[in-house]
């Protein structure tokens, strides 16, 4: 994952904004299924657990033998691609954005916040922000960086289309804000809520609107694209 490059066509230069492109978060997918894809023998040569459960599964559906599934999987690409490891489980979207973001000039001192133990951040249900132990009903966030005399942090979800799990993910979003929105934080923190896909229409994002804090401190619901920008804004 590391290794993925991010393009970026524009940024800020000499006090003027150009236009970023934002990532094409499915083509980076595309890429790392097929990079999987080719692996798979591999993994299946070191008893790889995910690539192991896979096998169990196609085991209780169809009833196959495991060795006859392992020699079809050694002979056949096309049928060793279905047990190819599916990279939304290797916070694919979360390290594109990040690699982005890394690219923008307003941003210095970028981290990948870790998702839990005593460095992880939090924003309570009573609005504080808060590190370390994992407050109830909340997850951490992802990212923390600086800008001119702000600290920021942000949170990242990138959806393709409503269900369930979809829709919980829209629901921490809207909750993340609306706990914002009641703490008792420093005004030169900032807390931005990425939110990426064709899940995030004009009338969902106009739902998160409603939740985000105007005055300091500042709170705001984007697209990837829209952060160099709301930055440049926020160090006028």
């Amino acid at each position: 994952m590391e290794c993925i490059a991010v393009a970026l066509t524009g940024t800020l230069r000499g006090g003027l904004f150009i236009m970023l492109k934002p990532p094409d978060y499915d083509a980076f997918e595309q890429i790392l299924w097929r990079k999987q894809a080719k692996e798979v023998i591999d993994c299946l040569d070191k008893n790889d657990k995910n690539i192991l459960k896979k096998i169990q599964t196609y085991i209780w559906r169809f009833g196959y033998t495991e060795e006859e599934i392992k020699a079809h999987i050694r002979r056949d690409e096309m049928f060793a691609a279905w047990f190819t490891k599916e990279p939304r489980r290797m916070k694919l979207h979360e390290t594109v954005a990040a690699n982005w973001l890394r690219g923008i000039d307003l941003i210095f001192d970028f981290e990948s916040l870790p998702t839990g133990g005593k460095n992880a951040w939090y924003i309570a249900i009573d609005g504080d922000l808060r590190q370390g132990k994992k407050p109830a009903g909340v997850k951490s966030l992802d990212f923390g960086w600086k800008t001119g005399k702000y600290r920021v942090f942000a949170s990242h979800k990138y959806t393709k289309e409503g269900g369930g799990n979809q829709d919980s993910q829209f629901q921490e979003v809207q909750s993340m804000l609306r706990f914002f929105q009641q703490g008792a934080v420093d005004d030169h923190t900032v807390v931005l809520a990425i939110v990426d896909g064709p899940y995030y229409t004009s009338k969902k994002m106009s739902e998160l609107h409603r939740f985000e804090r105007i005055n300091k401190p500042i709170s705001k619901a984007l697209h990837i694209e829209e952060v160099p920008s709301f930055l440049k804004m926020l160090t006028l």
